[in-house]
């Protein structure tokens, strides 16, 4: 089981992560926000990189906005069923791969249960053999009863003929109740091998292990997270807009995201942008989208400021 945080619930969770930079951002005069901190020196190759975006000559620069690195998915993998922990298989910061088993909870029980499943249902099976050839050797037995010949020359009476119907019918019902118990003693054994299935917790993507919250031996129940899971192959910026300034920014629009502490400058396009202003900071939040690959050695939650640019003409056409 996971609780997955994507992208898609953007703006129902996105105060949480900026918290302490909405802080930040009110504090700031909006002369302060339009001209921010000089950035550590950027590599000039880097900087002017092809495709990169860049402002128009003789204008004003545009103004930056604070924002965060985010993973573009994130979850919190929880425990399907109650137990203990036998096994957490990964540490803080490993890289795993979909499919991996991050833990496992002690499955002795589960397998005991599978074992008695499949045996029932091999049981079944078996009475479902034996009934499948009481009733054809019930039809047999009635066929050769029925023939005009037999009545004609009085070599069968009319009981006689009767009791072998009845037979017939009753084998028939028998055979249909072995069959109802084999399909019932097969959805027991599925069941238990789905239970089994859910003592072991799975990586759902390539990702990094951002936090374990359980150690080996620890007792769990359902929904209780064990390790938070960060995408590997995405990130995302989230960053604040100052109300006034908001008008100014849209969807589409291409970006320049800028990391002082790693003199890095990464090129990006607005993804999206929140429905409401937030009342205590005056701020509207706005996701932006990385177009090039993160460098490993700047990890999630990274600070960085953001510059929407605005496309020529000849670009947008």
């Amino acid at each position: 089981m996971r609780r997955r945080m994507g992208s898609k619930a953007l703006f129902g969770i996105l105060g949480l992560p900026l918290l302490a930079l909405l802080t930040a951002v009110a504090a700031l005069s909006m002369e302060d926000v339009a001209r921010p901190p000089p950035l550590a020196p950027v590599p000039a190759a880097q900087a002017n990189a092809p495709g990169a975006p860049r402002a128009r000559p003789g204008s004003a620069p545009p103004p930056s906005f604070l924002g965060v690195l985010v993973a573009a998915e994130s979850v919190d993998l929880t425990a399907a069923l109650e137990g203990r922990i036998e096994s957490i298989r990964v540490r803080l910061g490993d890289r795993v791969h979909r499919g991996d088993v991050i833990a496992t909870l002690d499955s002795q029980a589960l397998q005991r249960e599978l074992a008695v499943a499949e045996a029932e249902l091999l049981a079944a099976r078996a009475e479902e053999e034996v009934a499948t050839h009481a009733w054809k050797e019930a039809g047999e037995r009635l066929q050769r009863r029925v023939g005009p010949e037999q009545l004609r020359t009085g070599a069968i009476s009319e009981e006689e003929l009767a009791t072998a119907r009845y037979q017939e019918r009753m084998a028939s019902a028998r055979l249909n109740g072995a069959r109802a118990q084999v399909l019932q003693r097969e959805a027991q054994a599925k069941q238990a091998r789905q239970r089994l299935s859910e003592a072991s917790v799975l990586a759902p993507f390539d990702g990094l292990v951002a936090s374990r919250y359980v150690d080996s031996g620890a007792r769990v129940s359902p929904g209780r997270p064990i390790v938070h899971l960060l995408r590997s192959d995405g990130y995302t910026v989230r960053f604040a807009i100052p109300e006034r300034q908001a008008p100014s920014v849209a969807v589409g629009q291409p970006a320049r995201v800028e990391v002082p502490d790693h003199g890095v400058v990464l090129t990006g396009r607005v993804l999206g942008l929140g429905p409401e202003v937030d009342v205590a900071a005056r701020t509207v939040f706005g996701l932006a989208a990385l177009e090039e690959p993160l460098a490993p050695s700047i990890p999630s939650g990274t600070v960085v400021r953001v510059r929407v640019l605005h496309e020529p003409a000849a670009l947008r056409e």
